[in-house]
């Protein structure tokens, strides 16, 4: 049920594509940075061709922001037009609350025998 709320194969492909996209956009920044601090500390130009990131890599990071900033996610639909009655609150219980389990504790009987004696016969003898 979760999977079908959260969509979890769009986000399965969304999440690490925007992750990956984000650090080769920080790599790729900090590289130049520290070329930049070299060409500062050494006063000649640094080639700073030789790093592995490209400069397509801010490309592919907006393009994977995009898609992660519009999954979609049916659950959130499911919230806002909850949101828009009076009775929002209980609405959103009916989505959000899983349903109501018991649970029975070591001094319960497991099984009844609707005796009251706990022997399980059910013929009110112990």
């Amino acid at each position: 049920m979760a999977n079908s709320i959260l969509n979890a194969s769009e986000l399965d492909r969304a999440v690490p594509a925007f992750i990956d996209a984000s650090r080769a956009v920080g790599h790729r920044g900090g590289y130049l940075e520290c070329a930049q601090h070299v060409e500062e500390a050494l006063g000649q130009e640094f080639d700073a061709s030789h790093c592995s990131v490209t400069d397509q890599a801010n490309a592919a990071f907006t393009r994977a922001e995009r898609d992660y900033d519009h999954l979609s996610l049916p659950v959130m639909d499911s919230v806002a037009k909850a949101l828009e009655h009076d009775d929002w609150c209980q609405r959103l219980k009916q989505i959000l609350d899983p349903p109501e389990t018991v649970e029975l504790s070591d001094e319960e009987p497991s099984g009844g025998d609707d005796d009251g004696n706990g022997d399980g016969d059910g013929d009110g003898h112990e």
